[in-house]
């Protein structure tokens, strides 16, 4: 399945070449009806949904660099007018001092394992577009989990705010869904939120041969028993694959 994947993979890639490159226009991308360029998937899936999940491997510069170019259209084309980011509550007041010109981006204590120059420039360019920035994590034990945690920040903020749309940008495995563990029962973010009008994005760092990124729906006839690198690495039920866990897939082109 995953050799049959990657040959598909490949067909999209090479369809894609043939019309343009990321600058497709969204008209264009969706005709192909197989794959999208990234925007102009985000972008479909926003006008449908008032909370975007992206999944993000912490210091891929691709994923971030990703999401920052796709902000102004998210923005403009789909109504997304908050950023949802896992940094912990206690830097609200420095976020909102940031949103306001009066401090930097490194003024906000962010975690090493989050961090990075293409992290923050994903802050500098929600503040650019005077989008809302919601910082969602703990950075102490707290009663509740960590994911639960979260989305309770979130869902706070979108019932004050009825009428705002949001994108949430976090570590992948937050953002799947219904994940069955070997051992215990641990929902995600993405669970906490199933009553809302969401759509969970995971990446694949280093999918592609290519520095074209193609977007898609997951599927079972595409991704039955397909496993990202990450899923790999998680303690799971050997059925569980890509099929079930999340909405849309971003396959990302290899690290120089």
């Amino acid at each position: 399945m995953a050799r049959q994947l990657r040959y598909f993979i490949m067909g999209l890639v090479f369809l894609l070449s043939l019309v343009g490159n990321e600058d497709l226009s969204l008209n264009t991308a969706h005709s192909l009806d197989i794959a999208d360029n990234p925007t102009a998937y985000l972008v479909g899936k926003a006008r449908e949904k008032r909370i975007i999940l992206i999944g993000t491997h912490h210091r891929n510069a691709y994923i971030h660099n990703l999401i920052t170019s796709s902000l102004p259209s998210l923005v403009k084309d789909a109504g997304i007018n908050t950023l949802f980011v896992e940094i912990p509550t206690s830097q609200q007041q420095v976020i909102n001092q940031f949103c306001a010109g009066k401090v930097d981006v490194e003024n906000i204590n962010i975690s090493e394992i989050v961090t990075s120059p293409s992290y923050r420039e994903v802050l500098k360019q929600a503040r650019t577009l005077k989008m809302s920035i919601i910082a969602i994590d703990t950075e102490i034990p707290a009663p509740i989990c960590r994911d639960e945690w979260m989305s309770k920040q979130v869902i706070t903020y979108m019932q004050g705010h009825p009428k705002d749309k949001g994108i949430v940008v976090v570590g992948a495995r937050h953002v799947l869904k219904g994940v069955e563990w070997t051992y215990s029962h641990a929902p995600s973010l993405a669970d906490y939120l199933k009553d809302y009008s969401i759509f969970s994005v995971v990446p694949w760092p280093n999918a592609l041969e290519t520095t074209l990124p193609v977007a898609m729906d997951i599927t079972p006839l595409k991704f039955g028993g397909v496993r990202t690198p990450l899923l790999n690495s998680m303690n799971i039920q050997p059925s569980v694959s890509l099929a079930s866990v999340a909405d849309g897939i971003i396959l990302l082109p290899r690290s120089q």
